[in-house]
C-alpha cells in the first residue's frame, strides 16, 4: 500500500520535475543568487557608512506633592510646603517642610525626614535632594540598606547611622557613624567608623574602624573591606574541619583594597595537602572593569601542582562593547587530578537604533591521560531593520576541532557555516529569503564530518485569512520555494511546499472547553517524489466540583509519499488519551490517566500506555502525602510505587521519598530531608540522606547544626557523599555573619547535584 502511494505520489510531481529538470528553476535561482549579494552589499554599505545617534535629552525630573498642610509656588517655580508628602521615582518622603526649585531639581527638607523606597529605610533631621543628579543627603541620619538597594549581594539589612549619610542609586556614604546587620535596638556587635563606603555590586569599605561586640571594644582596624561582588565573597568568613582529602583544615580570607579596587586573599592551610594561596582582585581602571582570580597549591598528596585562574575583562572600546574571559584547570583535586583544561573567549558588540552586530572567537584545550582535544570557533552576527517591515540577519561561523592522542592527531575537522535571511512583510503577506551555506575548508581527517542543511536560497511566503480575506477562522498558510541540500553527500534538491494550518479559537463555557486543530502540508520535489502530511489534533475537558476535571485528548500526524530530505522525515502518531482528577473531600483527591496506541499494532508494538495512578491525601496545611504508580495494561505488571510524606510547619520540615520496584521487589531510592528545631532551643538540626536500594548503600549523608545567635550563626557540619571519582568526607566548623553570602554545600553532590529530588507530581 505504501509503494502504491508513493508511486501515484510521484507520478503526480512528474510535471513539476521536468520543468526542474528544464533548466528554467536554475536560471531563477542563479538570478536570486545575484540579487541576494546586491542587497548584502548595500545592507553593508549602509551600516558602515551610518552615523551613531545622538542620545536624547533627559527631561528634568520633579517630586511629586501627594499630601501637604500648605504650599506656595511662585511663577519662578519656587515651592515652600508644609507637611509634605511626596514622591520621587520609587521613593516616598515625608518631612514637616520643604523648600526648592522645581527647574532646578533642587530640594531641602526640614524635620523628621523619613526616606522610603528603593530598598533604602533612612530617618533624619535635614536632606538635600538633587533629583537632576539622583543624589540626596540626609543629617542627622539612621538609614537601613535592604538587600534590593544592593541588589541581594547580601542576604539581610545593613544598618548604618551617623552625622551624615549621601546616596545615590548605585553608592552610599557614610560620616563618622556605625554600621551592623544586627537590627536589634541594642545590636550585638557594630562597627564604629570615621567613614564608611557602599558602592552597590562592588564593596564596602570602613576606614578607621572599631568592633563592638557585646558591650565591649574589641580591637581596632585601619581599614575594613568587605566585598559585595559575590565572586569575591565566596567562603570570606573562616572554615575549620577535617576531610578526607585534605585532613585538618583551616580556611581564611581577608577583604583588602588595592587603590580603589577590592580584593579578597586567601590561605588554606591543609594537613595532608599543604598551603593553598589564592586571591580574587576586583578594578575598574579608565572605563575598564574586571576580575581576575588565582589559586595555587603545591599537592603534597598528589605530588603536583594545582592551579586554577579566571580572567573577566569589560570594556569599551571604538564604539563596541568588548568583553574577554579566560579560565585555566590544571590538576585540581577538586576534579580529575590529571587534567588539564584552558579556554578563552573575546566577543565585541555594538548596537545602533536599527540593529545590532556582534563579535565573538572562543578557543578550549582540554588533555588528560595522553589525549587532548583542541576546539576553535569565529563567528559574526549582524542584524538590521528599515523602517517597519523589513529586516536583514547574517551570521557566519568558522569552526574548527582537533584531537590527538599520544603526540598524534587521530582526527581534525574544520568548516565554515554562513546563514543569511532578508525578511519584510506587506498587507497581503510576510515573505522571506534565506541563504545558508556550509563549506568544509581546510583538512577533513578522521571519518568525521560536520553536518547541516544547505539552502542556496529558501523563499517562504506567510499569511492568514484575515490578511488575504477580511475574516478570521484560525487559518495561517504557507508557500515555499527553495533549492536544498543535505551535508555531508546530499545532492542538491529543489523544493515546492505548501502548508496550510488550522487552529480555531472555540470557547464553549466555564467548565467545559475544547480546542482542536488541523495541518495540511504538501511537498514537490526535483527527483519526481512527493509526499504530503496530514495532521490534526484535539481536546476536550470538562470541570466539576472543586478543582476535577476529566479530559480526553486524539493526535493524529501521517504522511503520505516521499521525501529525499532527512530533515523533513516524520513519524506516524494515531493517539488517544483519556484522565480524571477528582477531589474526593476530606482532603483527599485523585487522578488517573492512560492512552491507547492506534498504530501501534501495525508497528508490532503494545498499544496501551500505562495507566498512571495517584493518590494525595492533605488532611491540614502542615502534612501532605502523595502516592503515585503505574501499572503495564499490556502485561498486566505493576511497574512501581512512588511515594512522597511531606510536613511544612513553623519548627519542623521534611520531605521523605521513596520508589519501590514491585520487578525486582526492592526499594529502588528512598531519600530523607529534615529541618528541624531542637527543642524550641536556637539549635537547628538538617540532614540529608539518600540511599541506593539498587546497589545497597548510601549515596550521600549530611548533617549540620547551626546555633542561632541571632545575627551570627554556628555551623557543624558533616558531608559524605561517596558517589564520585574522589574521596567527599569531611566534618566543618564554622563562624559566620547571617547577612554575608557563603558557598553553600549542604544538600549537594560531588557534581553539583541536588541530593533532595523533592520528588514531584508527574505522569
Amino acid at each position: 500500500m505504501g509503494a502504491q502511494v508513493a508511486s501515484r505520489c510521484k507520478h503526480r510531481a512528474t510535471p513539476l520535475a521536468s520543468l526542474f529538470a528544464s533548466g528554467g528553476l536554475v536560471i531563477t535561482f542563479a538570478v536570486l543568487r545575484g540579487i541576494f549579494f546586491l542587497w548584502l552589499l548595500g545592507f553593508w554599505c549602509d551600516f558602515v557608512l551610518a552615523q551613531p545617534m545622538e542620545s536624547p535629552t533627559r527631561k528634568i525630573e520633579r517630586i511629586d506633592v501627594e499630601r501637604f498642610g500648605s504650599l506656595f509656588l511662585d511663577a519662578r517655580n519656587n515651592l515652600q510646603a508644609s507637611d509634605i508628602l511626596a514622591r520621587w521615582r520609587e521613593y516616598t518622603i515625608r518631612a514637616e517642610s520643604v523648600e526648592g526649585n522645581l527647574d532646578r531639581g533642587e530640594y531641602l527638607f526640614r524635620g523628621g525626614v523619613t526616606l522610603e523606597g528603593g530598598g533604602v529605610d533612612a530617618r533624619g533631621e535635614m536632606l538635600r535632594l538633587d533629583v537632576r543628579r539622583r543624589q540626596w543627603h540626609l543629617q542627622g541620619a539612621g538609614a537601613e540598606l535592604q538587600p534590593l538597594f544592593l541588589r541581594n549581594q547580601l542576604q539581610g539589612a545593613l544598618r548604618l547611622s551617623g552625622q551624615q549619610l549621601e546616596a545615590t542609586p548605585s553608592e552610599a556614604h557614610l560620616h563618622q557613624g556605625d554600621l551592623t546587620t544586627c537590627l536589634l535596638e541594642r545590636p550585638h556587635y557594630h562597627f564604629s567608623a570615621e567613614s564608611v563606603d557602599v558602592l552597590v555590586d562592588q564593596r564596602l569599605v570602613a576606614r578607621r574602624v572599631k568592633l563592638h561586640a557585646l558591650g565591649r571594644s574589641l580591637f581596632t582596624l585601619p581599614t575594613l573591606v568587605v566585598p559585595l561582588d559575590r565572586r569575591l565573597s565566596r567562603g570570606t568568613m573562616p572554615q575549620v574541619g577535617q576531610s578526607e582529602e585534605e585532613g585538618y583544615y583551616v580556611k581564611a580570607a581577608l577583604g583588602y583594597l588595592l587603590g580603589d579596587n577590592a580584593g579578597t586573599a586567601r590561605i588554606d592551610l591543609m594537613q595532608k595537602k599543604g598551603v593553598g594561596l589564592g586571591i580574587d582582585q576586583q578594578y575598574l581602571w579608565r572605563g575598564a572593569a574586571g576580575l581576575l582570580s588565582l589559586y595555587y597549591l603545591n599537592d603534597r598528596s598528589r605530588a603536583t601542582r594545582s592551579i586554577t585562574a579566571q580572567m573577566r575583562h569589560e570594556q569599551q572600546l571604538l564604539g563596541f562593547q568588548v568583553r574577554l574571559t579566560g579560565d585555566l584547570r590544571s590538576g585540581s583535586y577538586l576534579y580529575y587530578a590529571d587534567t588539564r583544561s584552558a579556554s578563552w573567549q573575546v566577543s565585541a558588540s555594538r548596537a545602533w537604533s536599527t540593529g545590532n552586530l556582534g563579535l565573538l572567537s572562543r578557543l578550549s584545550q582540554q588533555s588528560s591521560a595522553g589525549y587532548s582535544t583542541e576546539s576553535a570557533n569565529y563567528s559574526l552576527r549582524w542584524s538590521q531593520r528599515w523602517g517597519t517591515g523589513t529586516s536583514w540577519s547574517l551570521s557566519t561561523d568558522l569552526s574548527r576541532f582537533r584531537s590527538m592522542s599520544g603526540g598524534e592527531v587521530r582526527s581534525e575537522q574544520e568548516q565554515l557555516t554562513t546563514q543569511a535571511q532578508l525578511s519584510g512583510s506587506s498587507r497581503w503577506f510576510d515573505w522571506s529569503v534565506g541563504w545558508n551555506r556550509v563549506i568544509p575548508v581546510g583538512t577533513q581527517t578522521g571519518g568525521f564530518y560536520y553536518g547541516g542543511l544547505e539552502k542556496t536560497p529558501d523563499i517562504l511566503l506567510s499569511t492568514t485569512d484575515r490578511r488575504l480575506f477580511g475574516r478570521e477562522v484560525g487559518l495561517q498558510m504557507q508557500l515555499g520555494l527553495g533549492s536544498f541540500r543535505e551535508l555531508p553527500q546530499g545532492k542538491p534538491i529543489q523544493r515546492l511546499l505548501f502548508e496550510a494550518r488550522w487552529n480555531p479559537a472555540s470557547p464553549l463555557s466555564e467548565r467545559t472547553s475544547l480546542s482542536y486543530s488541523a495541518l495540511f502540508r504538501q511537498v514537490f520535489t526535483s527527483d519526481g517524489t512527493a509526499q504530503y502530511i496530514l495532521q490534526g489534533s484535539a481536546e476536550w475537558q470538562e470541570r466539576f466540583g472543586k478543582g476535577g476535571r476529566w479530559y480526553w485528548s486524539y493526535r493524529y500526524l501521517r504522511p503520505y509519499g516521499y521525501t529525499p530530505l532527512r530533515a523533513e522525515y516524520t513519524g506516524s502518531t494515531n493517539f488517544a488519551s483519556a484522565g480524571l482528577e477528582w477531589g474526593v473531600g476530606s482532603g483527599l483527591s485523585v487522578r488517573a490517566y492512560t492512552g491507547y496506541d492506534l498504530f501501534a499494532r501495525q508497528r508490532g508494538s503494545r498499544p496501551w500506555q500505562p495507566l498512571n495512578l495517584g493518590i494525595q491525601w492533605q488532611p491540614n496545611p502542615a502534612w501532605q502525602l502523595n502516592v503515585q504508580s503505574t501499572l503495564n495494561l499490556n502485561e498486566g505488571q505493576w511497574n512501581y510505587l512512588r511515594a512522597q510524606l511531606r510536613a511544612r510547619t513553623a519548627p519542623f520540615s521534611m520531605n521523605l521519598n521513596g520508589v519501590y520496584d514491585p520487578i525486582r521487589q526492592r526499594w529502588a531510592n528512598a531519600t530523607l530531608w529534615l529541618d528541624t528545631q531542637v527543642f524550641r532551643t536556637p539549635l537547628r538540626l538538617r540532614g540529608v540522606f539518600a540511599y541506593n536500594g539498587y546497589v545497597r548503600r548510601f549515596e550521600g549523608r549530611q548533617l549540620l547544626l547551626t546555633w542561632d545567635l541571632h545575627c551570627w550563626e554556628l555551623d557543624i557540619g558533616y558531608i559524605d557523599n561517596p558517589l564520585g571519582f574522589r574521596a567527599d568526607r569531611e566534618v566543618v566548623f564554622r563562624l559566620r555573619v547571617k547577612a554575608i553570602p557563603q558557598v553553600e554545600r549542604f544538600g549537594v553532590g560531588q557534581f553539583g547535584q541536588s541530593l533532595e529530588s523533592g520528588a514531584g507530581l508527574a505522569y
